[in-house]
Parts: structure tokens; C-alpha cells; sequence
């Protein structure tokens, strides 16, 4: 796929997000026939953003789901600053489209991580961290149900990305277990899902170092008040309709998002 056409679909996808009205799918013309494909419309939409950048995601971050959708690595998107929330918050469901409730563990940056040529190593991510956040991503979609690419929407779709709410955050973050914590998500108090951060490359620390470098190889640096979420501890659930979503991290609390 030539830039032309990466960023003809680029602006398809960007115009559906700043109207609020999702498209059927996108013109054969400029619709990826595979993940690379996908990528560089992905990267089209984040070298055009001009809205403020709040954070970032990372989706598929483990193995098992890369397998599932039969992607080679992980991908990604930013989210908006103005789409991110503080505290217990309310959604209207029918204003979201297909949104999924995924529990995740965020690192914000202290300080920036500017693109270079040479990677950077894990105590120089740990280095530029500033705080740990629990927070619950609603993934959404600018894209119809019946789009026809399957997993590549969700690469070439901004990652994915949606809204993001933060629960609470602590500077002490290097004394908090985010491996081994298990957290749980609920739908109004019925378990939906349950998980680590084991799953993040091990630790949601490595996924932070693995997306400095893989945006610094973009020519795309990180800076200081951003946040990178690193993915979802209890999988990829859609919401069910109208409900209370509660994603309970243990000792750090919980998020709370009710849909309405």
C-alpha cells in the first residue's frame, strides 16, 4: 500500500472518529490486505494527529493473543487527552461503539523519551517513570461490524483506541507487585474476566521498554505526563449492554465505569 493510500484511510478513519459516526468499511482501494499494510495506516493517523496525546496503548501485548489474531507483534494508537477520565465515571452505551472493557496496568513518563537510534535499555524506561495507574481502556471501534479486514481493524483503526479511565495512581510504583496481583473484572458484580500483568512480556515494565523503542523506530518520541497502558490483565471482554464494570487491582483498588 502506497503513503497516498495509507493516507486516504488514515483521514477516513480520523474524520469517523471526529464525527462520532463509524463507516461501513473502507474503500477496496485503500482497505489492507495484511498487517504491515495496516501498520502504515495506523502511522499515518498518528503523524497526522494534532490533538493533545493524554496516553498511550499497546494491544496484543502477549503472545497468546498476537497467535489469535494472527498478528506478529503487538500493536498500538494514542488516546486523546480529552477521552481520558478520572475516578468512578459514566458512559452512555449507545454512544460508545462495540466498546470493550479491558483492566490494565498504565506507566506514566516524569520525564520525555525522545526518539534516537539507539535503544533504550530498561533502567532508562524505569528511569523516566514517573507514576503506576490502574485503569480500565474502552477500546471502540470507527469502524462498522461488518468491515471485512477481522483483526487488521483493529492495527490499522488507531490501535483501537478508545477511552481511558484512571482509578488511582502512586509514585511509590516500584514497590507495587504488578506481576503477580491478580486482578479481577466484574459486570455489575459478576466476574467477567480475571488476570496478571504476567501477561505483558512478563512484566508490564517490559511492555513500557518494548514501546519506547518500537515508536522511537518510528521517529515518534514520548513525553513527560504521557501515559503507556501496557494491556488488558483480564482479556478482551465486550461489554454487555448497560452495566456497572468494576476492575478490582487488590491492594491499589479499583476502577469503576458505569455504562448506562
Amino acid at each position: 500500500m502506497g503513503d497516498n493510500k495509507a493516507a486516504k484511510a488514515a483521514k477516513l478513519l480520523m474524520d469517523a472518529w471526529e464525527t462520532g459516526s463509524p463507516i461501513p468499511g473502507l474503500p477496496k482501494d485503500c482497505t489492507p490486505a495484511n498487517e504491515a499494510e495496516a501498520i502504515a495506516i495506523n502511522d499515518a493517523i498518528i503523524a497526522a494527529n494534532t490533538a493533545k496525546v493524554g496516553g498511550w496503548k499497546i494491544g496484543a501485548t502477549g503472545a497468546a493473543p498476537q497467535k489469535a489474531l494472527g498478528l506478529s507483534q503487538p500493536f498500538v494508537g494514542y488516546i486523546r487527552a480529552a477521552n481520558v477520565d478520572t475516578g468512578a465515571t459514566t458512559y452512555t452505551f449507545a454512544d460508545l461503539n462495540r466498546p470493550i472493557i479491558e483492566s490494565e496496568y498504565a506507566y506514566r513518563l516524569k520525564s520525555d523519551l525522545p526518539a534516537r537510534d539507539k535503544d533504550y535499555s530498561r533502567a532508562e524506561i524505569e528511569a523516566a517513570i514517573g507514576s503506576l495507574i490502574i485503569g480500565m481502556e474502552v477500546p471502540l471501534s470507527r469502524l462498522g461490524p461488518d468491515h471485512g479486514i477481522g483483526p487488521l481493524a483493529l492495527v490499522a483503526d488507531h490501535g483501537g483506541t478508545g477511552r481511558f479511565v484512571i482509578g488511582a495512581e502512586y509514585d511509590d510504583w516500584k514497590s507495587i507487585d504488578t506481576v503477580k496481583q491478580d486482578v479481577v473484572l466484574t459486570f455489575d458484580g459478576a466476574e467477567a474476566g480475571r488476570g496478571t500483568g504476567e501477561a505483558m512480556m512478563g512484566d508490564p515494565v517490559n511492555a513500557v521498554v518494548w514501546f519506547a523503542n518500537h515508536m522511537s523506530g518510528k521517529d515518534v518520541g514520548l513525553k513527560a505526563g504521557e501515559f503507556i497502558t501496557t494491556g488488558s490483565c483480564t482479556g478482551v471482554i465486550p461489554a454487555p449492554g448497560p452495566t456497572v464494570a468494576v476492575a478490582d487491582f487488590g491492594p491499589e483498588g479499583k476502577v469503576e465505569l458505569t455504562l448506562k
